[in-house]
Parts: C-alpha cells; structure tokens; sequence
C-alpha cells in the first residue's frame, strides 16, 4: 500500500524567514509569486494580507485564500500569545 505522504515535498512546506521578518514557506511563495504578489515589498503580515486580498478582489482562487488563511492564523497566533 502506498502512502500519501510519499509525495508530499514537506521542505517545500516549512516556514522559513523572509525579509522584513516575514515567515513563509517556499511553497506560500510560489503561490504568492504565481499571482504577482510581492512579498519582499511588505513590511508586515498585514500588508501582505492587504495586497492578497486585492488579487482575491479580482481573481477567485482556492489555493490564494489558503494561503491568506494560513498567513492570518499565524499572524493571529503570533500576535495574541506572546
């Protein structure tokens, strides 16, 4: 029987720290960089939500609100427990 797992890249899918103190995964950037999302240019994760949000505006799609879903969750997280 084969496992799922087996095709999952997980180094695609660790958080890693971009500028600005940004943490997203090679795979949020992909995601990000395929909608011409620039993440170098936020300063915060609210600011990258923003500019998310102006591409969901235009555009529907599954995998961008996931990301955005993730990003403030995080954000949520980070901002509520320390």
């Amino acid at each position: 029987m084969e496992s799922n797992f087996e095709n999952i890249d997980f180094e695609k899918k660790f958080l890693k720290p971009r500028r600005h103190g940004l943490l997203l995964s090679d795979e949020q950037v992909e995601i990000l960089e395929r909608y011409g999302i620039n993440y170098n240019n936020c300063l915060s994760n609210n600011e990258l939500l923003y500019q998310i949000d102006l591409v969901l505006n235009e555009v529907e799609t599954d995998e961008l609100e996931i990301v955005a879903q993730e990003i403030a969750e995080r954000n949520y997280y980070y901002n509520t427990h320390k």
